[in-house]
């Protein structure tokens, strides 16, 4: 099955609803491959999706194509396989509410969102360790996917290796463009060289003969004739 999640996690977003319905009608051991884009939503639609998965008997990928927030991230974790693109993010925070009320009411709220944060944080501890899942969601800290990588929150980026091939043909390009200018200016320079060897050829008789014609005697100029007295 292929599915794709997008926006906000709550029972009436249609992508949610069809994601329900759809698990409902597949095969127990079927692959599942989902793309998520979402800042998040319910924490518990969230760990009902994550938690749907993990019990899934076929192999579960998850691709974050834009990214996966909050209860999105929680989703995520119920993959056997996280994947991201290089410029998506993954960002994980502790729960929080509105709420108003006295000061018992608010206390209240207080202490279950305490208990709310533990189950968020059973969330991640499959894939990280305790301590830093919970220094991470105290910050709610935002990911690139190279750092959620490291962390061992996901396990591949995608376009990692299109990037390292893309490198390698224009390394190669670079390469054989430089191979080229350096065959043209050998070429050139050859071609330099025949260039002078034909015109020093041609030229040379010519100083030759000039040198020939330098070196002669020059020519006996004959005795004029006196004309007028004599002495």
């Amino acid at each position: 099955m292929k599915h794709k999640i997008k926006g906000d996690i709550i029972s009436w977003n249609s992508s949610i609803w069809d994601f329900n319905y759809k698990m409902k009608s597949i095969k127990e051991d079927e692959d599942i491959e989902l793309e998520i884009n979402s800042y998040g939503g319910d924490v518990f639609a969230g760990i009902d999706i994550m938690n749907t998965l993990r019990g899934h008997k076929g192999n579960v990928t998850i691709t974050i194509t834009g990214i996966a927030a909050s209860a999105a991230s929680i989703i995520c974790m119920g993959a056997d396989t996280i994947k991201a693109y290089s410029n998506t993010q993954l960002m994980l925070h502790n729960a929080w509410t509105y709420a108003m009320g006295n000061a018992k009411e608010l206390r209240k709220v207080a202490d279950d969102l305490e208990s709310i944060n533990e189950s968020v944080l059973a969330s991640y501890t499959h894939r990280i360790d305790e301590n830093k899942a919970k220094e991470l969601l105290d910050n709610e800290t935002y990911l690139s996917a190279k750092k959620a990588l490291e962390l061992g929150l996901i396990d591949e980026i995608v376009d990692a290796k299109a990037e390292e091939v893309e490198s390698e043909i224009f390394q190669d390009k670079a390469k054989k463009f430089n191979n080229s200018i350096q065959q043209q200016r050998s070429n050139s320079s050859q071609d330099i060289e025949k260039i002078v060897e034909m015109v020093v050829a041609k030229i040379t008789p010519q100083i030759q003969q000039q040198n020939n014609q330098t070196n002669e005697p020059p020519a006996q100029v004959a005795a004029q004739k006196r004309k007028g007295f004599i002495f």
